[in-house]
């Protein structure tokens, strides 16, 4: 895997090759980033540069953009189907590390593996002029009911919200969602303690080994501030559990914590700290 640098060149780049990509659909009409509107037109390269000027602060920001969707006024396809499409606009497994639908505000939020972060969102316009669109059906993603793929997804983008909210130095929200990730390895074993038993009643336990302390004191980017070094293990500490705990659930499933270490890496080296 290469080297992740994500500096104000790349990402400006980086987010130019995605709106080239967003600006091909038919329907969509521009992409807003900070208000301002970013169209397939001689203003296009201009335009990003003033974006990103207002909303890149270093390699821990995201980019919050709204694609806007020209529909028929009579269109067969509502928003929340519209929205149920997230592999139109490139984000798809392979791509990502994390990925969530935000339903009831109807905003993507998504890391993909070089880096780069959206918070995505929509706004829909509609005419009798418009041509409506032929959305194409998702690929096929199996998933296990007992810990969905929704789960595997949340779960690593979380990882990165915590890591960019420790870099700024928010202890009191990375240590919540550190908290909230490690819980989330200990429902695994829940669910894997409820099949190996065959039952969800347990009146007492059975001394279950802590899959997340297998990994406790492992963490490889300590600065010796007491606070950020104990958060900093945790987030360690459940990527590798959770790693190593869906794999139970899925097989096949790819180890995601290397990516989540080479962005942290690039984290580290521009930490203030």
């Amino acid at each position: 895997m290469s080297k992740i640098q994500i500096d104000r060149d790349y990402v400006e780049l980086s987010f130019l090759r995605y709106i080239d990509n967003l600006l091909s659909l038919p329907e969509i009409e521009g992409v807003k980033l900070c208000d301002i509107v970013i169209q397939n037109n001689e203003s296009k390269e201009a335009n990003v540069k003033e974006a990103l000027s207002q909303s890149y602060h270093d390699c821990y920001s995201d980019s919050d953009i709204s694609i806007i969707v020209n529909l028929p006024t009579n269109s067969k396809i509502t928003p929340l189907e519209y929205m149920k499409h997230p592999s139109r606009f490139g984000i798809t497994p392979d791509k990502y590390l994390g990925f969530f639908l935000t339903v009831d505000s109807g905003i993507y939020r998504i890391i993909f593996k070089d880096g780069t972060r959206y918070d995505f969102g929509f706004e829909f316009r509609y005419d009798d002029s418009f041509k409506d669109v032929e959305l194409q059906a998702e690929p096929e993603r199996y998933s296990n009911p007992k810990w969905p793929t929704e789960k595997i997804d949340e779960f690593w983008f979380i990882m990165i919200q915590a890591l960019g909210k420790l870099y700024r130095r928010d202890y009191l929200i990375s240590s919540h969602l550190a908290n909230i990730n490690i819980n989330e390895t200990l429902v695994q074993q829940m669910i894997l303690r409820d099949v190996e038993h065959g039952t969800n009643h347990h009146r007492y336990g059975y001394s279950e080994e802590l899959i997340y302390r297998k990994y406790e004191g492992q963490n490889k980017f300590v600065t010796g501030d007491d606070t950020f070094d104990m958060i900093a293990d945790k987030l360690y500490a459940a990527a590798l559990a959770y790693d190593e705990l869906t794999k139970h659930f899925y097989p096949e499933y790819e180890a995601r914590s290397e990516i989540l270490f080479e962005i942290w890496k690039c984290y580290d080296e521009h930490r203030s700290i």
